[in-house]
């Protein structure tokens, strides 16, 4: 019910503001970007399935480390949760959820990791807390006392780091005496639920939920430290259909290509998406956008949802009726129809003034030398759909960014498990069977295509009564066995991906260097915005704007990241040598990224592309490129931006 699905959305992380830089709440500078509070509700709230964590248990856990005996220090203390740069609700109070945390409780009796029973008697509904868009796509910004909330821009957050604290956490929990009988005392309640057997059931419980994330931990490990803003969420999704197929001596695929996550606006305009074009927007059904739709579906099973995979067949254990899942069909829907209306945020009026003069010297720079890979678009225009330019790592006009993103999605290959034998397409006849080994996209293709197809109910009532009629008329049913009809929907799927190839890292890049395919390439886009989306470069490796007009040799290769406190000449965060620094930055800025090391240059943190006679410009000219950035596409009168 797809076309072309092969790499979902980033998976997601959660952004925050720390607790020092934190501006009060007098002191907020509303962003207008076409959302009603109540959007904005359910933007920071809404759940789309994901399960990470029994809500009675993330409440109850404690910090890793070393315990207080009768002060627990809780997992969920605001100032622990915004070192990892997390955004916390504004009325936040103890045990409050931060933004992008979302609470779900849905019947779990089809599901496999989540479906635990830690006392009795217990529902089968237990309320349990996972990710959703807003945790990955949402920042905050300050700037002399001001702080500056954008909607859909890409988080500062450290999933990594979030990730291992709450692995750590847990398994603390687990053969620490004093903080399992505490976690007991929050979780089995009221008093009279912590009994004996009861904790014993909760101990055998943790212990299955540590064990799965232990299985996704190793599945993702890598010696790269992703810090502030990046994720490798396409190797995360990956890992996550892998763990899955529950194969044997799985192929090892690290998640070692952090990028930066992309930014909302005018995402819906966009014939592809992914900073490789992979996931393509479209076909439309009516109203629905079938590609939106699976990559937004890819997107919550790399990020929590509980999916089971099962063999391809008819019968109690086939996949004739695809994967049971978490995911919420009407709820991504319901997003996908937000991000449509959501406006680029426009430069604050907080920030210095643009120079007019300047401005109007780097729209003619950026005309000549920017606009035919990233095209100008009007702040108001959410209609326009455009096609995005696609520029190669090889060839003349290679771009020369870090290829690891592209490079991985393309060649990354891995043992089939339970999908061996499932076509490609998953219940298409004219495709392929899945072979064993097999490319790593090709399983997410079908893994989401067959938790669609499980969920091809809730996909119709989202419809109009005119688009499910025309939707049916147009099905072109086959035979599967005698008695069974399904759906035939090939001309919403496309195959991207090559067969398997070699595992080799070295091997890998030679093969993304010497061979042509359209996703061996990032993408340019409009950067309506861009201001507010640092840091720059698709890795996340440079960061403003003015370091990203500089010769690659000439571009910082450390980085000092964590504050939220705005450059407003450079465009970017603050860094330790930007003339904005002061000690407190500087206090805030605890993660230091390398592009090398004592080896040599990183793999995944290249600063280096992106350059088309960078060296040539005059520092006024890559001032001027600077200034026009802060307002691209809109209109500047007397030193503001026009509505």
């Amino acid at each position: 019910m797809i076309h072309a699905i092969k790499v979902a959305a980033a998976a997601c992380t959660v952004v925050c503001c720390l607790t020092a830089g934190r501006a009060g709440a007098d002191d907020v500078v509303p962003i207008q970007q076409g959302w009603s509070t109540a959007d904005k509700a359910a933007w920071y709230t809404l759940s789309q399935g994901s399960r990470l964590i029994p809500l009675s248990w993330l409440r109850a856990l404690e910090q890793p480390g070393a315990s207080v005996p009768g002060a627990p220090k809780l997992f969920l203390d605001r100032a622990y949760v915004e070192s990892f740069r997390y955004l916390p609700h504004d009325s936040a109070g103890p045990g409050r959820l931060p933004i992008g945390f979302a609470i779900d409780t849905q019947d779990d009796s089809k599901f496999e990791v989540t479906k635990l029973r830690w006392k009795k008697p217990q529902s089968n509904k237990e309320a349990w807390v996972g990710l959703n868009c807003a945790a990955c796509h949402t920042n905050e910004f300050t700037f002399q006392g001001k702080r500056m909330r954008v909607e859909g821009a890409p988080t500062l957050a450290d999933f990594q780091g979030f990730m291992a604290a709450l692995n750590r956490a847990l398994v603390e929990t687990r053969d620490d005496t004093g903080k399992f009988e505490q976690f007991a005392k929050g979780v089995l309640t009221p008093a009279s639920a912590n009994t004996a057997p009861n904790r014993a059931m909760l101990k055998g419980e943790l212990g299955k939920l540590i064990e799965w994330q232990l299985k996704l931990e190793a599945a993702n490990k890598t010696p790269l430290q992703y810090g502030f803003a990046r994720l490798d969420a396409v190797g995360h999704i990956f890992n996550k259909v892998l763990v899955s197929v529950k194969a044997d001596d799985q192929f090892r695929n690290p998640s070692d290509a952090p990028v930066s996550y992309p930014f909302l606006w005018n995402i819906h305009q966009h014939n592809k998406v992914q900073w490789n074009g992979i996931a393509p927007n479209g076909p439309m059904v009516g109203e629905l956008d079938v590609g939106a739709l699976g990559r937004n579906v890819g997107e919550v099973i790399g990020v929590f949802a509980d999916l089971k995979i099962l063999k391809f067949g008819i019968g109690s254990d086939g996949a004739i009726h695809g994967y049971p899942s978490s995911v919420r069909v009407a709820n991504l829907d319901r997003f996908e129809r937000q991000i449509m209306r959501l406006l680029p945020p426009v430069w604050p009026d907080v920030f210095p003034a643009i120079d007019v003069g300047k401005w109007q010297t780097g729209k003619t720079l950026f005309d000549d030398k920017c606009a035919r890979c990233h095209k100008v678009l009007e702040r108001s225009d959410l209609k326009s759909r455009f096609e995005v330019e696609m520029t190669p790592l090889i060839g003349a006009e290679r771009i020369g960014t870090d290829p690891w993103m592209a490079c991985n999605a393309y060649t990354y290959q891995a043992r089939a498990g339970l999908l061996e034998h499932t076509p490609k397409k998953f219940f298409v006849f004219s495709s392929l069977p899945i072979d064993d080994p097999d490319a790593v996209a090709t399983m997410l293709g079908t893994a989401v295509i067959g938790t669609i197809w499980n969920k091809k109910d809730d996909v119709l009532k989202t419809l109009k009564p005119e688009s499910v009629k025309g939707l049916l008329q147009s099905a072109k049913p086959f035979e599967l066995k005698k008695g069974h009809k399904v759906f035939d929907s090939t001309e919403f799927i496309a195959q991207l991906f090559p067969e398997p190839q070699p595992t080799g890292k070295a091997e890998r890049l030679k093969r993304c260097f010497e061979e042509a395919a359209e996703t061996l390439a990032y993408k340019g886009r409009p950067l309506t915005g861009i201001w507010a989306t640092p840091p720059y470069l698709h890795n996340g490796s440079v960061a403003t704007l003015y370091d990203l007009l500089l010769a690659p040799k000439d571009r910082p290769s450390s980085l000092a990241l964590g504050t939220r406190e705005f450059d407003p000449e450079k465009v970017g965060f603050v860094t330790n040598e930007s003339r904005f620094a002061t000690d407190k930055t500087k206090a805030e800025n605890t993660f230091v990224f390398n592009a090398r090391d004592a080896a040599g240059a990183i793999a995944g943190n290249s600063t280096d592309g992106h350059d088309y006679g960078n060296a040539a410009l005059s520092e006024a000219d890559r001032m001027a490129l600077v200034e026009y950035m802060k307002a691209v596409g809109g209109r500047v009168v007397a030193g503001k931006v026009a509505p």
